[in-house]
């Protein structure tokens, strides 16, 4: 859920940047990131250091547009 999320906020994600979010091992990372770029919901893009994975043809695209819509923050402490 994490790379899912990390996609739809910014767009990309590391291998590394996803593996210390969740806490896991670089293998295990991995496996992560190909079984999602085989299921085409992320797309590999460059080669091995400068490897990131982007929104695939089957990202849900309704968290994309929820993701890019602009949201205000209301301050809940206001009042």
């Amino acid at each position: 859920m994490t790379a899912l999320h990390e996609v739809a906020i910014t767009g990309r994600v590391r291998r590394s940047r996803y593996e210390r979010a969740e806490a896991i091992n670089t293998q295990q990372a991995t496996r992560d990131l190909q079984a999602l770029t085989k299921a085409d919901v992320l797309t590999a893009v460059g080669q091995t250091e400068g490897r990131h994975y982007i929104a695939g043809p089957r990202f849900p695209q309704n968290a994309l547009d929820t993701a890019k819509r602009p949201h205000r923050i209301v301050d809940p402490y206001a009042g």
